[in-house]
């Protein structure tokens, strides 16, 4: 959990462009190794668009296609379950969520998976804020995406979900929610 004073900005982001660039070619090029031997639809991806990933730099990703959500459906149940895109197996998952589609969205083990606590710290949320949370926590991803991001930075979390309105406010009111 973050103290009320840690930041939640990296370092790196103050030094020069060029120096960014750099480090982000290598982390690009570090992730497309691994994912090249894990994803059969990231190798077909970049072999379609003719990308060396050895040599790959940020402006390639440009020739890539994009991979729009109303394609996942069929993707996944060509290969399911997920389309060929997931470099894990589905059993080091921690949860799988069904968004509308069907579209089977997997989530990590790793804190903050979704990488939403940095844009919740720049938003004004610090440790021991209590924060209602009113995404669904039923099959679709929002509630847990907000959830991990809220607990990576030492929140308190009433997960309410939607509906039940009057319990919703009385909940504000009472606890004095922050956000």
């Amino acid at each position: 959990m973050a103290a009320k004073d840690s930041s939640f900005y990296k370092p790196s982001e103050g030094r020069p462009q060029a120096d960014r660039l750099r480090e982000q070619e290598a982390s690009l090029r570090m992730l497309l190794a691994k994912a090249i031997g894990t994803s059969v639809a990231v190798r077909a991806a970049l072999a379609a668009a003719a990308v060396p990933p050895g040599s790959i730099a940020l402006a390639d990703l440009e020739r890539l296609p994009l991979v729009r959500k109303e394609q996942l459906p069929s993707a996944q149940a060509q290969a399911p379950p997920f389309g060929g895109w997931l470099g894990r197996s589905v059993g080091e998952l921690r949860r799988i969520f069904v968004s509308p589609g069907p579209i089977y969205d997997p989530e990590g083990h790793e804190p903050d998976y979704w990488g939403f606590a940095p844009a919740l710290y720049a938003a004004g949320f610090r440790g021991g804020d209590l924060v209602m949370n009113t995404f669904s926590y039923h099959l679709t991803p929002a509630g847990a995406m907000f959830d991990g991001a809220l607990a990576q930075l030492g929140c308190v979390t009433i997960p309410s979900g939607v509906g039940n309105l009057e319990i919703q406010v009385k909940t504000l009111l009472d606890l004095e929610v922050a956000g």
